[in-house]
Protein backbone atom coordinates (compact mmCIF):
# COMPACT_ATOMS: atom_id res chain seq x y z
CA UNK A 1 0.00 0.00 0.00
CA UNK A 2 3.08 2.20 0.47
CA UNK A 3 4.01 1.68 -2.64
CA UNK A 4 1.08 2.46 -4.05
CA UNK A 5 0.21 5.71 -2.22
CA UNK A 6 3.95 6.53 -3.36
CA UNK A 7 3.23 6.11 -7.02
CA UNK A 8 -0.42 7.91 -6.48
CA UNK A 9 1.38 11.04 -5.32
CA UNK A 10 4.23 10.97 -7.78
CA UNK A 11 1.47 11.15 -10.27
CA UNK A 12 -0.93 13.23 -8.97
CA UNK A 13 2.36 15.56 -8.96
CA UNK A 14 3.04 15.19 -12.27
CA UNK A 15 -0.63 15.52 -13.38
CA UNK A 16 -0.57 18.66 -11.20
CA UNK A 17 2.50 20.37 -12.56
CA UNK A 18 0.37 19.44 -16.07
CA UNK A 19 -2.66 21.75 -14.72
CA UNK A 20 -1.62 24.40 -12.41
CA UNK A 21 -4.35 26.68 -11.71
CA UNK A 22 -7.39 24.40 -12.59
CA UNK A 23 -9.28 21.89 -10.50
CA UNK A 24 -8.72 18.24 -11.99
CA UNK A 25 -10.34 15.27 -11.02
CA UNK A 26 -10.99 11.52 -11.96
CA UNK A 27 -13.45 9.04 -12.74
CA UNK A 28 -13.85 6.72 -9.53
CA UNK A 29 -13.77 2.83 -9.75
CA UNK A 30 -17.09 2.91 -11.49
CA UNK A 31 -16.43 1.43 -14.61
CA UNK A 32 -18.21 3.99 -16.67
CA UNK A 33 -19.90 6.83 -15.79
CA UNK A 34 -22.29 8.87 -18.17
CA UNK A 35 -21.79 12.30 -18.97
CA UNK A 36 -25.24 14.26 -19.22
CA UNK A 37 -25.95 17.49 -20.89
CA UNK A 38 -27.40 19.46 -17.70
CA UNK A 39 -26.81 18.87 -13.88
CA UNK A 40 -29.42 16.24 -13.23
CA UNK A 41 -30.63 12.82 -14.75
CA UNK A 42 -33.45 14.06 -16.88
CA UNK A 43 -30.93 15.84 -19.31
CA UNK A 44 -29.91 13.91 -22.32
CA UNK A 45 -26.47 11.79 -22.47
CA UNK A 46 -23.84 13.17 -24.45
CA UNK A 47 -21.38 10.67 -23.58
CA UNK A 48 -22.34 7.30 -22.65
CA UNK A 49 -19.66 6.05 -20.14
CA UNK A 50 -16.94 7.67 -19.33
CA UNK A 51 -14.10 4.89 -17.97
CA UNK A 52 -12.38 5.37 -14.79
CA UNK A 53 -9.60 7.24 -14.20
CA UNK A 54 -10.18 9.79 -16.62
CA UNK A 55 -8.93 12.65 -16.16
CA UNK A 56 -11.97 15.74 -16.02
CA UNK A 57 -11.48 20.10 -15.64
CA UNK A 58 -14.17 21.02 -13.11
CA UNK A 59 -15.84 24.22 -14.61
CA UNK A 60 -18.72 25.01 -12.20
CA UNK A 61 -20.84 23.14 -9.92
CA UNK A 62 -24.65 22.94 -9.14
CA UNK A 63 -26.86 24.67 -6.09
CA UNK A 64 -26.33 21.48 -4.58
CA UNK A 65 -23.14 20.76 -5.16
CA UNK A 66 -24.27 16.97 -6.21
CA UNK A 67 -23.69 17.65 -10.13
CA UNK A 68 -20.33 19.48 -11.39
CA UNK A 69 -19.72 20.51 -15.08
CA UNK A 70 -16.84 19.38 -16.39
CA UNK A 71 -14.35 18.82 -19.63
CA UNK A 72 -12.33 15.98 -20.74
CA UNK A 73 -8.95 16.64 -22.21
CA UNK A 74 -10.33 16.06 -25.90
CA UNK A 75 -12.77 18.82 -25.42
CA UNK A 76 -15.96 16.79 -24.42
CA UNK A 77 -18.39 18.87 -22.22
CA UNK A 78 -21.01 17.87 -19.85
CA UNK A 79 -22.49 17.81 -16.36
CA UNK A 80 -21.55 14.54 -14.03
CA UNK A 81 -22.46 13.28 -10.23
CA UNK A 82 -20.16 14.75 -7.94
CA UNK A 83 -20.16 11.64 -6.19
CA UNK A 84 -18.17 9.81 -9.10
CA UNK A 85 -15.09 12.57 -9.04
CA UNK A 86 -11.96 11.56 -6.71
CA UNK A 87 -9.21 14.12 -6.17
CA UNK A 88 -6.76 11.07 -6.89
CA UNK A 89 -5.83 8.74 -9.95
CA UNK A 90 -8.06 5.52 -8.68
CA UNK A 91 -6.42 2.76 -7.48
CA UNK A 92 -7.01 0.32 -10.02
CA UNK A 93 -6.04 3.10 -12.82
CA UNK A 94 -2.54 3.41 -11.06
CA UNK A 95 -2.31 -0.38 -10.37
CA UNK A 96 -3.21 -0.50 -14.26
CA UNK A 97 -0.42 1.95 -15.34
CA UNK A 98 2.10 0.80 -12.91
CA UNK A 99 1.82 -2.42 -14.24
CA UNK A 100 2.32 -0.97 -17.90
CA UNK A 101 5.08 1.02 -16.67
CA UNK A 102 6.59 -2.70 -15.48
CA UNK A 103 5.90 -4.19 -18.54
CA UNK A 104 7.32 -0.88 -20.51
CA UNK A 105 10.43 -1.37 -18.05
CA UNK A 106 10.81 -4.94 -18.41
CA UNK A 107 10.79 -4.41 -22.41
CA UNK A 108 13.53 -1.30 -22.30
CA UNK A 109 15.79 -3.68 -19.72
CA UNK A 110 14.92 -6.42 -22.50
CA UNK A 111 16.34 -3.98 -24.65
CA UNK A 112 19.46 -2.53 -22.84
CA UNK A 113 20.19 -6.59 -22.02
CA UNK A 114 20.32 -6.95 -26.06
CA UNK A 115 22.59 -3.92 -26.37
CA UNK A 116 24.55 -4.81 -24.00
CA UNK A 117 24.88 -8.13 -25.87
CA UNK A 118 25.79 -6.68 -28.76
CA UNK A 119 28.36 -4.12 -27.09
CA UNK A 120 30.20 -7.47 -25.68
CA UNK A 121 29.93 -8.69 -29.03
CA UNK A 122 31.51 -5.65 -31.21
CA UNK A 123 34.05 -5.55 -27.67
CA UNK A 124 34.99 -8.91 -28.47
CA UNK A 125 35.34 -8.53 -32.16
CA UNK A 126 37.29 -5.10 -31.40
CA UNK A 127 39.79 -6.97 -29.26
CA UNK A 128 40.34 -9.56 -31.83
CA UNK A 129 40.79 -7.27 -34.72
CA UNK A 130 43.07 -5.02 -32.56
CA UNK A 131 44.89 -8.17 -30.94
CA UNK A 132 45.74 -8.73 -35.36
CA UNK A 133 46.21 -5.47 -35.75
CA UNK A 134 48.92 -5.95 -33.45
CA UNK A 135 50.08 -9.00 -34.40
CA UNK A 136 50.33 -7.95 -38.12
CA UNK A 137 52.25 -4.24 -36.49
CA UNK A 138 54.75 -7.04 -34.78
CA UNK A 139 55.66 -8.69 -38.29
CA UNK A 140 55.87 -5.47 -40.62
CA UNK A 141 58.08 -3.99 -37.66
CA UNK A 142 60.66 -7.53 -37.87
CA UNK A 143 60.13 -6.84 -42.18
CA UNK A 144 61.39 -3.15 -41.54
CA UNK A 145 64.11 -4.12 -39.35
CA UNK A 146 65.32 -6.56 -41.46
CA UNK A 147 65.36 -4.06 -44.77
CA UNK A 148 66.98 -1.62 -42.78
CA UNK A 149 69.56 -4.30 -41.77
CA UNK A 150 69.34 -5.46 -45.61
CA UNK A 151 69.91 -1.63 -46.36
CA UNK A 152 72.81 -1.22 -44.14
CA UNK A 153 74.80 -4.14 -45.69
CA UNK A 154 73.91 -3.33 -49.39
CA UNK A 155 75.31 0.43 -48.92
CA UNK A 156 78.52 -1.41 -47.01
CA UNK A 157 78.56 -3.72 -50.29
CA UNK A 158 77.65 -1.09 -52.60
CA UNK A 159 81.22 0.93 -50.82
CA UNK A 160 82.97 -2.59 -50.66
CA UNK A 161 82.55 -2.94 -54.16
CA UNK A 162 83.17 0.38 -55.35
CA UNK A 163 86.62 -0.15 -53.39
CA UNK A 164 87.52 -3.77 -55.41
CA UNK A 165 86.33 -1.98 -58.83
CA UNK A 166 88.93 0.57 -58.13
CA UNK A 167 91.83 -1.75 -56.94
CA UNK A 168 90.62 -4.26 -60.32
CA UNK A 169 91.22 -0.99 -62.16
CA UNK A 170 94.58 0.04 -60.54
CA UNK A 171 95.38 -3.63 -61.14
CA UNK A 172 94.54 -3.82 -64.58
CA UNK A 173 96.38 -1.14 -65.35
CA UNK A 174 99.47 -2.41 -63.39
CA UNK A 175 98.97 -5.91 -65.68
CA UNK A 176 98.96 -3.69 -68.37
CA UNK A 177 102.22 -1.45 -68.17
CA UNK A 178 103.84 -4.93 -66.62
CA UNK A 179 103.04 -6.51 -69.96
CA UNK A 180 104.24 -3.58 -72.13
CA UNK A 181 107.60 -3.73 -69.87
CA UNK A 182 107.97 -7.55 -70.44
CA UNK A 183 107.34 -7.52 -74.52
CA UNK A 184 109.54 -4.35 -74.44
CA UNK A 185 111.87 -6.87 -72.44
CA UNK A 186 111.97 -9.91 -74.64
CA UNK A 187 112.03 -7.72 -77.66
CA UNK A 188 115.72 -6.26 -75.96
CA UNK A 189 116.66 -9.75 -74.81
CA UNK A 190 115.85 -11.16 -78.79
CA UNK A 191 118.24 -8.21 -79.72
CA UNK A 192 121.07 -9.04 -77.74
CA UNK A 193 120.90 -12.91 -78.45
CA UNK A 194 121.02 -11.61 -82.57
CA UNK A 195 124.08 -9.50 -81.36
CA UNK A 196 125.98 -11.99 -79.36
CA UNK A 197 125.29 -14.26 -81.89
CA UNK A 198 126.99 -12.29 -84.89
CA UNK A 199 129.61 -10.76 -82.42
CA UNK A 200 130.07 -14.91 -81.87
CA UNK A 201 129.63 -15.80 -85.60
CA UNK A 202 132.14 -12.51 -86.23
CA UNK A 203 134.66 -13.75 -83.22
CA UNK A 204 134.64 -16.97 -84.97
CA UNK A 205 135.59 -15.77 -88.17
CA UNK A 206 138.00 -13.86 -86.92
CA UNK A 207 139.91 -16.37 -84.49
CA UNK A 208 139.91 -18.61 -87.60
CA UNK A 209 141.67 -15.86 -89.99
CA UNK A 210 144.32 -14.86 -87.01
CA UNK A 211 144.99 -17.87 -85.53
CA UNK A 212 147.38 -19.51 -88.14
CA UNK A 213 149.17 -16.28 -88.76
CA UNK A 214 149.94 -16.15 -85.01
CA UNK A 215 151.26 -19.59 -84.71
CA UNK A 216 154.78 -19.94 -86.72
CA UNK A 217 154.46 -22.06 -89.37
CA UNK A 218 157.39 -25.35 -89.35
CA UNK A 219 160.02 -25.21 -92.00
CA UNK A 220 159.52 -27.98 -94.59
CA UNK A 221 162.18 -30.48 -94.69
CA UNK A 222 163.56 -30.75 -98.55
CA UNK A 223 164.98 -33.54 -99.77
CA UNK A 224 168.27 -31.64 -100.46
CA UNK A 225 169.41 -32.13 -96.72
Amino acid sequence: MLTIRIAMLTLGLFSGLSAVAQDVRYITDKHFVPLRSGPGNEYRIVHRGLPTGTQLEILATSEDGDFAEVTTRNGTQGWIRSQYLVSDIPASTLLASMQGSQDELKTRMQSLQQQIANLKQEKQSAETTLSEAQASLGQTQTAYEELKKLSGDAITIDAQNKTLAQSVEALTAEKEMLEAENRRLEAKLENNQFMDGALAVALGVIITLLVPRLWPQRKRNSGWV
